[in-house]
């Protein structure tokens, strides 16, 4: 299979769902775990479909601070599917996957947003926690993740 005409899409929101991915852009062709260093997650994007507040990257420059997530390999429609729905240029960023290899440009979406970190709302976060389920992540990284939200 030609990757010319894919694209890497880190998830680390609500897209880490499948069934919420599939009714976006359909069946996807792979998804692996992966990881952004230099980023943190923020729940400061206000979204009027999630009634509150929803997931961010930050960058931050501390190579600690980690966001995870899930990359799928996408062709170039079904990104553009998600795009739509995401109303945001994507931004090209630099991640791990488990087995030590990494994606230099995978793509993400991240917001400009000068909203206040708050909680998101229990039905996104119990999509995101779902989706990180399904994933395989384990119980005590998913607490991790989602205790980030509680500021």
């Amino acid at each position: 299979m030609s990757l010319s005409n894919r694209v890497w899409y880190f998830a680390y929101g609500s897209n880490l769902n499948p069934d919420q991915m599939n009714k976006r852009v359909g069946e996807w062709h792979l998804s692996k775990r992966a990881l952004a260093r230099n980023y943190r997650l923020a729940f400061n994007v206000f979204s009027a479909e999630w009634q509150g507040n929803t997931a961010n990257l930050l960058e931050t420059g501390k190579f600690a601070d980690t966001v995870y997530g899930v990359v799928y390999l996408l062709t170039e429609e079904q990104f553009l599917k998600l795009q739509k729905h995401e109303r945001v240029a994507p931004v090209e960023i630099r991640l791990e996957l488990e087995d030590g290899n990494e994606i230099s440009r995978a793509k993400a979406f991240l917001w400009s947003s000068t909203t206040k970190e708050r909680p998101p709302p229990e039905p996104y976060r119990r999509t995101m926690e779902a989706g990180l389920v399904q994933h395989g992540y384990k119980k005590s990284l998913i607490d991790k993740v989602l205790g980030k939200s509680e500021k």
